[in-house]
This record gives structure tokens, sequence and C-alpha cells, in this order.
């Protein structure tokens, strides 16, 4: 391997890949929608370590946190929002349609 050879190099991770152009729509959805999956897997793991009172709040702010993140992974991969498959614009609405959504559905903050 020559060191300076950048057809040698690893490529870019498939999270951060500019060029999905090679891959199809769908395999662009299922990816986006796993990670999405994921994102409410890890929200819904360090939410549990909250006080049970508390946890649906917890829960709800890592959504809300998780929807900031994608939107930074949307604007590092350059990802237009109005395209024909799902991208981290998409992820990004679907967790803070969550986070609202359960913020609407518990009330107020209960005060202890």
């Amino acid at each position: 391997m020559t060191p300076f050879s950048p057809r040698d190099w690893p490529r870019l991770p498939d999270w951060l890949d500019p060029h999905q152009g090679r891959r199809s729509p769908r395999e662009i959805n299922r990816s986006a929608l796993e990670r999405c999956c994921m994102a409410l897997a890890f929200c819904l793991c360090f939410a549990a370590l909250a006080p049970p009172h508390l946890m649906p709040l917890a829960f709800a702010g890592l959504l809300f946190l998780a929807g900031i993140a994608s939107i930074g992974l949307a604007f590092v991969r350059g990802d237009h929002p109005q395209t024909s498959h799902l991208t981290a614009w998409d992820e990004a609405a679907l967790l803070f349609t969550a986070s609202l959504g359960l913020r609407l559905w518990l009330g107020p903050v209960p005060v202890t």
C-alpha cells in the first residue's frame, strides 16, 4: 500500500457517504429508518436511568436532542429536505414530532 494513494484509503462510512446516488432509494429509506429506530431505542434506554416519575419527561427531552443531532447530520451530509427518499431531515422531523407528542400527552411538568 502506498501511503499517499487516495485509492487505497478506506471509504467513508455509509451514514456519512455524500455519494448516495449509487444506492437505491429503498436502501436509503431502510438505513434512515434504522437510524431513527436506533435513536429511539437509545433515548429510551437512557431515559430508563431517570427516576420512574420523570422517565417520560426524560424520554421526550432525549428525543428532542436526538432531533437536533439529526439536523446536524443533515447539515454535515448536505441532504436536501425535498427529495424522493428519506433523509436525516425526515428523521429529525419524526423525532421532533415524537418528542412534542409525548410532551403534549404528558401535560404540565409535575412539581415535586
